[in-house]
């Protein structure tokens, strides 16, 4: 009978969610990750792909385009303080998968609260994080496509500000109107339905609301 007990075990015990899997099979990885929410590797992992799309943007960007905007004097400012700035872009980097793992797991466990939803901190530290991968592919993406073509970095090929001039009143706004920033969003709403038990309006109420303070934020640093 123990022998039977402890096969069946081994039978349900879910596996480990894997952070690439979340591409082709997401709900299955959430199911996993509900049970068995990893931290630490799949953030070394995010942090890794941030810190090579970050570093890529920042030291092999064309800072050409950035100079015309300035005078004669902060030319030469620019240029004293150029290596420090470009290292500065890739310390960012390092930060922003916790940061933001943090910052959703906070936000989504007062939300949780509310509605009485069954899910711990520990376990939207950890879908924060694996969802992160798809934003961090995307910035990956995008400053290998910026440091190719040499444009402007502030504005991802992949947005809908690539199709309207530099100078537009809603650029901030289009940026945030972006391929992987929506594939996160989706991807999201489904990880929230499954990890943090929300039903289908509250998890995409909650993202979408979550997704455009992200670019309330981006207009205000603006």
């Amino acid at each position: 009978m123990s022998e039977l007990h402890e096969r069946n075990e081994i039978i349900l015990k879910p596996g480990k969610p894997s952070l690439f899997g979340l591409f082709l099979y997401p709900g299955e990885q959430f199911e996993k990750l509900k049970a068995n929410p990893l931290i630490f590797v799949p953030l070394l992992l995010v942090t890794l792909i941030y810190t090579i799309g970050t570093a890529i943007m920042a030291f092999g960007m064309d800072s050409s385009w950035l100079l015309v905007q300035f005078s004669p004097e902060e030319a030469d400012l620019f240029a004293e303080m150029e290596m420090f700035m470009r290292i500065g872009i890739l310390f960012f980097g390092l930060f922003i998968p916790i940061i933001s793992a943090l910052l959703f797991a906070i936000v989504f466990i007062i939300i949780a609260k509310i509605s009485r939803s069954a899910v711990t901190f520990k376990q939207l530290v950890s879908l924060g994080i694996f969802v992160s991968v798809i934003g961090g592919i995307g910035i990956l993406f995008n400053a290998i496509m910026t440091t190719f073509f040499g444009t402007n970095p502030d504005i991802p090929f992949t947005s809908l500000a690539i199709f309207f001039g530099e100078e537009s009143e809603l650029m901030a706004l289009l940026i945030g109107i972006e391929v992987f920033s929506i594939w996160q969003l989706i991807v999201t709403v489904t990880g929230l339905r499954k990890v943090a038990n929300f039903g289908a309006a509250l998890a995409w109420i909650a993202s979408i609301v979550f997704y455009f303070i992200s670019i309330m934020i981006t207009l205000l640093i603006s």
